[in-house]
């Protein structure tokens, strides 16, 4: 196992070589700017082994699901990433093979979303795996989405298929069958919506990510909904899932860890849905409209109201 000042040199240095700001990790901390007329955007997550993810989920998995899960914060208010810190706390069974195939994966992640590290600390923990990772992004001055300001006779969209996240806990508890693998993929890497997010600023009214569950989440943003059953959008591989046990539906409903945007748009504005679709290769769905009434109505084909969903994720 290196050491602490090793593993940062020879394995965590690496992702900070295009960060001028970070100095290679060699000062305590780091520095960076933003053009005039922005606003820094700043989120951060913690993720605990045997709480938010398996521990024998393997290490390039792991680093994307950490980074993503903050992406995912940075496209519900649609900024741009910039940059992020990780602070690590390793228990004494993890093994230097494990930290630099955890790196490889962060180095690829980055890659993706064109971002870099920046720094933070590396631990040794009695305790379980864990991760505590702050993202960084920008946004020109005013225009961040936020999760209030939605009005009656807004549609009401998500981005993606919704679901397939919580199915796939199930799955890999083996609750369910997943021949394709589709759902457990969908679990452990989260697929940030950043692009949507920047193209949906000037056209959302609010914005945020589905991490603790559809419903949950429409709950955050403070008004009353009505909700087409049928418009929810499912992967083929949570259709199939349902087909087989349509109880399941309640855990696409509220199970949580979608990362899939949920906003609000005027009615004016439903035309922009497809070139935003096309332009940022996402797939956009209009579920339902804002109402006057405070309640979150889910509507089936026949009129009647589908209650039989669980409770969102709280820690406490």
């Amino acid at each position: 196992m290196l050491g602490e000042f090793e593993q940062i040199a020879q394995i965590m240095a690496p992702l900070a070589e295009k960060a001028e700001g970070a100095f290679a990790l060699k000062n305590d901390a780091a520095v960076f700017h933003h053009d005039a007329g922005e606003e820094i955007v700043v989120t951060t997550d913690t993720l605990i082994a045997g709480v938010h993810f398996f521990e024998t989920d393997e290490p390039e998995l792991l680093a994307q699901k950490i980074l993503g899960v903050n992406l995912s914060d940075l496209a519900a208010m649609g900024a741009k990433p910039a940059h992020y810190t990780l602070n690590a706390s390793y228990p004494a069974d993890i093994t230097s093979d494990w930290i630099k195939r955890f790196a490889h994966g962060l180095h690829e992640t980055q890659k993706r979303f064109n971002i870099s590290l920046l720094g933070g600390d590396t631990t040794r923990t009695p305790g379980p795996l864990c991760f505590s990772l702050t993202a960084y992004g920008t946004v020109t001055k005013g225009k961040a989405l936020q999760r209030l300001g939605a009005r009656v006779g807004d549609l009401v969209c998500v981005s993606g298929t919704i679901g397939d996240a919580a199915l796939g806990l199930l799955a890999m508890q083996n609750k369910i069958k997943d021949e394709s693998g589709w759902l457990a993929f969908r679990y452990q890497v989260p697929n940030a919506r950043t692009a949507l997010g920047q193209a949906l600023v000037s056209v959302a009214r609010s914005c945020l990510d589905i991490s603790d569950g559809l419903i949950t989440d429409m709950r955050h943003m403070q008004v009353g909904m009505e909700i087409e059953q049928k418009a929810i959008p499912l992967s083929d591989a949570a259709q199939h899932a349902i087909a087989e046990d349509s109880s399941f539906f309640g855990q696409v409903l509220n199970g949580g860890d979608d990362y899939e945007l949920l906003f609000s748009i005027a009615p004016d504005k439903a035309e922009q849905l497809t070139d935003i679709a096309e332009q940022t290769a996402t797939k956009i769905s209009i579920i339902g409209r804002i109402t006057e009434s405070p309640e979150i109505r889910i509507l089936q084909e026949d009129g009647q109201l589908y209650t039989d969903y669980p409770h969102g994720y709280r820690h406490f």
